[in-house]
């Protein structure tokens, strides 16, 4: 490629200095907001990497075909809030985290143990009986709900898994999601059926339905319908995608999750028996429909597994996509809470199952939908009195580099050395290795790199799998500090490098929830009546 010698989208010499000149004012401007926050949103991008950032930001801008082909100048939504910062996601015992810890470290303030949720890190893996008296932590829906403030949960994962599963469970497995998994980790010898009755130990989708702040959830939307459900259902649900291939993966595009309940309860059942005015609902018409008079609480399970993947939706029509799954709730919650407000966490959680398959076009298309849901969420709410956050959990080890022009496509490749093309984006390790086949014995002048991209309408295929430099059956998340971007009501306090915990500070901070309710410049009282006590809210604090 011969690069246009014309400046790029005009920007000659006087472009640079308008844009410094800009970017100054606009920080010079800057007011800190110190009211109290009414609403909290917390935007979760899962495995939402720096560099996942710029290159989503490049592939949406390339994706607008009014900018023509560079996309670098383009900006995600969320990327014009005014105050930014760095996020430490390493948690109690591992430098490269999983998804419970993190989640648990933003909403309890506590980092915790690898593959646990909801407790300090005294706690140790699938070993129940390292639960100790003072272990459990309360979390940001705990005090949300004891302040009286109406709350809500979306995901693009199912609803029992890590993310939104942090914010009401307590486990020393993140996998036990179904009473299945917990009887498939006795049959494998992880654990003992003794230690599970003795420590009394309920699964996570079980803990949703009977946990005091499960109950209370206004809204929650997501997938994962089969762990609340009896094992009488699986030939149904199994019919319906492809019975006789059980199992899944990240990729998961059957929709076929077999993780149905052994104790043959319906917990959806039983959620609806909790309460009158409680609405399960199963599709996007139904999420459209929802009338918050007539409603008090609303469950809505889209899938059997994982949501589909946003570039699926249109052979998946009933199934809604984040945006509309974001701006539902956030209706419903608008309409239900009274003056105390409400708070909510919106997770896209399929960045990260696309990482994981090392098919980095697809976590970019995730991450564009999740820009979407943030647009179109903030054109809903006011901005003086709801703190929004939009942040990652952890990182991925997804990269982009060699010296690439900005005319050429990011999905793409470029030039490298030895007369072959290298993937512009690229991971540290991952499935992807499997394509760089070698033409014959030697050393890595052997390496057919001709198969870096599969290329269809311009872009990348959505489903091929970047290379990788280590082989391995599904990419692992990244160790780096990931972005946080805030605006609204005490945002200014998101301002250098933190750890991840600090997130529950500033959101209770802004709130006036757990043990800042009693903050100066705080509203008293702050609490419901028959809400969780102080001593119970502010346990771990």
């Amino acid at each position: 490629m011969v690069p246009s010698k014309e400046p790029i989208g005009g920007e000659d010499a006087d472009y640079w200095v308008r844009q410094g000149e800009k970017e100054l004012e606009e920080a010079l401007n800057l007011t800190p907001n110190t009211k109290v926050a009414k609403n909290i949103i917390l935007f979760i991008g899962d495995g939402m990497s720096l560099p996942t950032v710029t290159a989503a930001r490049t592939y949406k801008g390339q994706l607008d075909k009014s900018t023509g082909a560079d996309g670098s100048s383009a900006q995600l939504f969320w990327e014009s809030f005014p105050y930014r910062g760095l996020s430490k996601t390493y948690c109690a015992n591992y430098m490269v985290p999983d998804s419970a810890a993190t989640a648990s470290a933003m909403y309890t303030g506590q980092k915790t143990t690898f593959f646990t949720m909801g407790y300090d890190s005294s706690v140790e893996i699938s070993k129940p009986e390292s639960v100790g008296p003072d272990a459990e932590q309360t979390t940001m829906l705990d005090w949300a709900q004891a302040a009286g403030k109406r709350t809500g949960f979306v995901t693009t994962t199912r609803m029992s898994h890590a993310t939104p599963a942090a914010l009401y469970a307590k486990t020393v497995n993140r996998f036990w999601e179904g009473d299945n998994n917990i009887l498939e980790s006795i049959k494998k010898g992880a654990v003992t059926e003794d230690q599970i009755k003795d420590n009394n130990v309920k699964d996570i989708s079980r803990q949703l339905i009977e946990s005091e702040a499960g109950q209370k959830i206004d809204i929650m939307l997501g997938g994962g319908r089969a762990s609340f459900q009896p094992e009488s259902y699986k030939e149904i649900e199994l019919d319906a995608t492809m019975r006789g291939e059980a199992g899944f993966d990240y990729d998961d595009e059957r929709d076929i999750w077999d993780n149905y309940r052994r104790d043959n309860r319906s917990l959806i059942d039983e959620w609806l028996l909790l309460g009158p005015g409680r609405r399960y609902i199963t599709n996007k018409t139904d999420l459209a429909a929802i009338d918050s008079e007539a409603t008090d609480q609303v469950m809505g399970i889209f899938t059997n597994s994982y949501v589909t993947w946003d570039d699926m939706l249109e052979q998946k029509p009933t199934v809604p996509s984040i945006a509309e799954m974001a701006v539902a709730s956030v209706k419903f919650l608008k309409e239900k809470s009274g003056p105390e407000g409400f708070f909510v966490m919106i997770e896209g959680g399929r960045i990260d199952a696309a990482h994981h398959n090392g098919n980095a076009v697809r976590a970019l298309s995730e991450t564009v939908a999740f820009d979407k849901a943030i647009e179109e969420v903030m054109a809903l709410v006011d901005p003086e009195e709801t703190l929004v956050i939009v942040t990652a959990d952890h990182a991925h080890t997804m990269s982009m580099g060699g010296y690439t022009h900005r005319e050429l496509d990011i999905t793409g490749s470029n030039p490298g050395d030895l007369g072959k093309d290298v993937s512009i984006l690229s991971y540290g390790n991952g499935p992807g290795f499997k394509n760089l086949v070698t033409t014959g014995e030697g050393d890595y002048t052997q390496i057919d790199v001709a198969n870096v991209t599969q290329e269809v309408n311009g872009h990348a295929e959505i489903r091929f799998k970047q290379p990788s430099a280590a082989p391995m059956n599904s990419e692992t998340h990244g160790g780096d500090d990931v972005g946080i971007w805030a605006q609204g009501p005490w945002a200014h306090l998101i301002h250098g490098t933190h750890q991840q915990s600090y997130l529950a500070t500033v959101m209770a901070y802004a709130g006036c929830v757990s043990k800042y309710s009693t903050r100066e410049g705080c509203p008293a009282p702050n609490r419901s009546s028959g809400s969780t006590t102080t001593t119970e809210t502010e346990k771990g604090w």
